[in-house]
């Protein structure tokens, strides 16, 4: 019986290149930092996606408690906060009493403006208002308009369209 023993090692020339631990703590290194930014990028992303969805879901749910309940609802912001009421009731002790009341964001944008279909705006400000922005009805329709969120770095536009679509875009970076 032969047994073979394997030579650990090689001896040639040819071998015996390969790379310096410096080298490839050099890569690694690269590797880490384009790892880094990459994550960082997406997480900004998902961040604007987050923020977008939940108004979205904002006007989504106000379209559909308007058709279930059947009542006139307003949706009301200002520059700090956003809050919903029912406009039309039979009765009138807790009309315009407010639902959904939300903060915005505090680091979500520096200035916020509502485009009504018609071509006029109004700059939202601190001060609550007593006509509502956005008006739902139990058709399942609103009165439309385009709510633009300006952060630091990008316009956010919301387009809320009478069929009840909403469409959400980043205008600018």
């Amino acid at each position: 019986m032969r047994i073979l023993i394997l030579e650990t090692g090689c001896k040639t020339k040819i071998f015996s290149r390969g790379f310096t631990l410096i080298e490839v703590l050099v890569v690694i290194l690269i590797i880490g930092i384009t790892t880094t930014l990459i994550t960082l990028n997406f997480s900004s992303l998902n961040s604007i996606e987050k923020q977008s969805n939940s108004i979205d879901k904002r006007f989504t749910y106000l379209t559909e408690e308007s058709i279930i309940t059947g009542r006139v609802i307003g949706w009301y912001a200002t520059n700090s906060s956003h809050y919903a009421s029912y406009l039309s009731n039979n009765d009138p002790s807790d009309e315009n009493e407010p639902f959904l009341e939300t903060s915005w964001d505090a680091n979500s944008s520096l200035k916020k403006i509502f485009k009504y279909a018609d071509g006029s705006y109004i700059e939202l400000g601190n001060d609550k208002s007593k006509k509502p922005i956005l008006i739902f009805y139990p058709s399942g329709e609103n009165s439309g308009g385009t709510l633009e969120l300006h952060h630091s770095d990008f316009i956010q536009k919301i387009t809320i369209k009478n069929n009840a679509e909403i469409q959400n875009e980043i205008a600018q970076y």
